[in-house]
């Protein structure tokens, strides 16, 4: 449950929050857990977490944490909330988080959300079409302008870890697309537990466990266009 900052310009991590062993105080701080999300609003100077999991119980609340004065605020959110999940993924557009899959009680996930950041509101996004990726956890969601783009994953009961059939929702259309993808024979590995974000009109991807259990360590920017 700590919280750290790192300066990208004097390359030093700052302490924000220390970790404490006691029962966590939600106003002060958020719970302990692990495969949550975090994302970034309101010129970064808020985070906002969602999800994750403890020692015996799974977590679908919303907490945001403000950088300047350190302190957590757990929201009281309007409409029908997403069940728990962990090892989900998360990213903003504008002024809403989207939540894509993950891993619950009930299984892995391939359902869509999006939390709206100003009404404190979830909406459960419907497709007008296209085919809904597979239920996967330990994946990642990419923004690309008004797309959202998943990418590589584990389904371990179709054992399956995905890997270069990229799929996008389009904000504007409403439905999933099939994506292609330019680049050398290095990104065509499976992968899964890996960090992406958007970078250049495309998506930079870090590192993973490929399908064979590997720890990839490379650095591979995915090129995208319908």
């Amino acid at each position: 449950d700590d919280v750290w900052l790192f300066d990208t310009r004097t390359a030093a991590w700052t302490m924000l929050l220390p970790h404490t062993a006691q029962a966590a105080d939600a106003s002060v701080r958020p719970d302990g857990r692990f495969g949550h999300s975090a994302i970034t609003h309101n010129s970064s100077s808020e985070v906002v977490y969602f999800g994750g999991y403890a020692a015996d119980h799974g977590f679908n609340d919303v907490l945001s944490f403000s950088v300047s004065t350190r302190q957590c605020t757990r929201h009281e959110c309007a409409g029908a909330s997403p069940s728990w999940r962990m090892n989900h993924a998360a990213c903003r557009v504008q002024g809403s988080m989207y939540i894509f899959g993950g891993q619950s009680a009930r299984g892995l996930l391939n359902d869509l959300w999006e939390y709206a950041l100003g009404t404190r509101a979830w909406t459960q996004v419907v497709s007008a079409g296209g085919s809904v990726p597979i239920p996967r956890y330990r994946h990642s969601l990419v923004p690309l302008g008004n797309r959202l783009v998943v990418f590589g994953g584990n389904n371990p009961a179709q054992r399956q870890v995905f890997d270069l059939a990229l799929r996008c929702f389009d904000l504007h259309r409403r439905r999933w697309i099939d994506l292609a993808v330019g680049g050398g024979d290095e990104i065509t590995r499976s992968r899964t537990h890996h960090a992406a974000i958007p970078c250049g009109g495309g998506v930079l991807i870090f590192g993973g466990c490929g399908s064979d259990y590997e720890h990839l360590n490379e650095t591979v920017l995915l090129r995208v266009w319908p």
